[in-house]
């Protein structure tokens, strides 16, 4: 059993590892007495270059901070039906239907 607060804020993988997004908020059927969805905040690793050219070009430092390397950006937000849930624990783990059926962040 897991406890509707441990939810809030975790990160969302499918099972092949691609990332999705970040628990939002919950939503609860109240007649069946559980979670029927999730909102996930889109959420996409921005890339940075940190070769040599950028280090070169940029000269202020040689190695980035690993904070800066790849800061998220925040997008939409969309639906996940709580019975695509394989796994709970630090993160979340979701069928890979799912990942077909969920729009790309931008």
């Amino acid at each position: 059993m897991v406890e509707l607060s441990n939810l809030y804020g975790l990160d969302i993988y499918t099972i092949k590892g691609k990332y999705v997004g970040r628990v939002q908020d919950v939503v609860l059927n109240i007649k069946k007495g559980r979670v029927s969805n999730l909102k996930v905040k889109a959420m996409k690793m921005d890339k940075k270059n940190v070769g040599l050219k950028e280090v070169i070009r940029t000269s202020i430092r040689i190695v980035p901070e690993t904070d800066e390397i790849r800061p998220l950006k925040e997008e939409g937000v969309m639906d996940i039906a709580y019975d695509r849930v394989q796994a709970v624990g630090d993160i979340l783990i979701i069928s890979p239907a799912m990942a077909e059926k969920a729009p790309n962040p931008v």
